[in-house]
């Protein structure tokens, strides 16, 4: 328990209240905004994942953009648009996964919004 309290208080940065006994918890401003129901945190660890994989292709890409504009005078090699053709079609994918996911996440923070009392039911 300790554990998740002291790694709330580095996520958002408040001292903990009773620091000096073994019931310190984080601040109660911060601590709802930090509570993820299992299902947002599955959730943002698929959009984790995602956006790691997302990251390489990126850098690749603008890899080869840097390299074509290079040797844009000798003229471009059909590798170098083959592969960067299928590095944005996998990145396109990525994104559509990611958007997917977002939804995903938006209808688990209304639903818990509803269990709570914060929101009516539609």
């Amino acid at each position: 328990m300790r554990e998740t309290n002291q790694r709330q208080d580095e996520l958002c940065g408040c001292q903990p209240v009773g620091q000096d006994n073994n019931t310190a918890s984080s601040c109660s401003v911060c601590a709802p905004k930090l509570a993820l129901t299992p299902e947002e945190e599955a959730i943002l660890g698929r959009m984790r994942a995602i956006k790691q994989q997302a990251r390489p292709i990126a850098e690749r890409l603008k890899a080869l953009e840097q390299a074509a504009q290079d040797v844009s005078a000798q003229g471009a090699s059909s590798k170098g648009d083959n592969e960067w053709a299928a590095l944005n079609e996998e990145l396109n994918r990525l994104r559509q996964d990611w958007k997917e996911w977002e939804h995903r996440l938006d209808k688990a923070i209304e639903t818990k919004l509803i269990l709570l009392g914060h929101r009516q039911p539609r």
